[in-house]
C-alpha cells in the first residue's frame, strides 16, 4: 500500500464505512498526492515531499458530519427486532424458574413486553409506503455514544447495588457474627441464589442501547441498504 494511501486509512480506521467516509477518503488522498507533486516540483526528493505532506494531515477532527442523517423508519423496525428478540430470551430463561412462586410476576411482565413488541414490530413491518421508509431525520453521533457510556455505567452501578443488598438482607448476620452458610440442597442453593441471577436480566436494556448505536450507521443516508 502506498504511503499516502496507508495514512488515510490509519486517519479513518475509527470510522465505520459509508457513503460520505468513502468520498472524503478519496477527496483527503487527492489532496495529498496533489501537494506531493507540487513540492516535488518546488525541488524537494518523493520522500520529503510525501513526509511534509502527512505532517500537515495528521487529523481529520471537524470533517466528519456528527449529525448525519438515517432513515428514521427502517431504523424503527429493526431496533424494535432486536428489543423483541432480547426480550424474548429473557422470558425463556424465566420459564424454567417458574417452579419457585416469587419469579412467576417478572416472567408475566416479560411476556407483556414480549406480546406488546411484537403487535409493535408487526405494525412498523406492515408500512411499505415509501415516504415512510425513505423518511430521515438527523442525529447526533456524539450523543449516541454519550448515551450508552452512561446506560452502561447506571446498568453497572444497579448490579452492584442489588447485589450488596442481596447479600445484606441474606447473608448479613451470617456475615456480621461470622457463621457458616450452609446449603441444605439443590433446591435451597436455587432459592439463595436466583435473587443474584434475576438482576442479569436487565442487560438487555444497555444490549438495546448498544445495538441502536450499530443500526445508526446502517441506516445512515447515503449507506448501501438492502430491503
Amino acid at each position: 500500500m502506498k504511503p499516502l494511501q496507508q495514512h488515510v486509512e490509519h486517519l479513518f480506521s475509527a470510522y465505520k464505512e459509508n457513503q460520505q467516509i468513502k468520498e472524503l477518503k478519496y477527496e483527503i488522498l487527492s489532496n495529498l498526492e496533489a501537494k506531493v507533486t507540487d513540492l516535488i516540483e518546488g525541488g524537494m526528493t518523493r520522500d520529503q515531499a510525501i513526509a511534509i505532506a502527512i505532517s500537515n494531515m495528521d487529523s481529520i477532527e471537524g470533517l466528519i458530519d456528527d449529525h448525519p442523517q438515517m432513515y428514521i423508519h427502517r431504523f424503527q423496525v429493526e431496533l424494535v427486532q432486536i428489543a423483541l428478540l432480547y426480550t424474548l430470551v429473557a422470558w425463556i430463561f424465566t420459564i424454567p424458574l417458574g417452579i419457585l412462586g416469587t419469579i412467576r410476576p417478572i416472567s408475566y411482565f416479560l411476556l407483556v413486553i414480549v406480546l406488546v413488541l411484537g403487535v409493535v414490530f408487526l405494525l412498523l413491518n406492515r408500512i411499505k409506503n415509501d415516504h415512510w421508509l425513505n423518511k430521515a431525520t438527523t442525529y447526533s453521533i456524539e450523543s449516541c455514544l454519550r448515551y450508552r457510556r452512561i446506560t452502561w455505567i447506571l446498568w453497572g452501578l444497579f448490579m452492584i447495588v442489588s447485589f450488596t443488598a442481596t447479600t445484606a438482607l441474606r447473608f448479613g448476620s451470617n456475615i456480621w457474627f461470622m457463621r457458616p452458610i450452609r446449603f441444605d440442597g439443590p433446591y435451597q442453593f436455587a432459592v439463595m441464589t436466583l435473587p443474584y441471577l434475576l438482576p442479569l436480566i436487565s442487560i438487555i436494556i444497555p444490549l438495546i442501547f448498544n445495538s441502536a448505536l450499530r443500526i445508526f450507521h446502517k441506516y445512515e443516508v447515503g449507506t448501501s441498504y438492502e430491503d
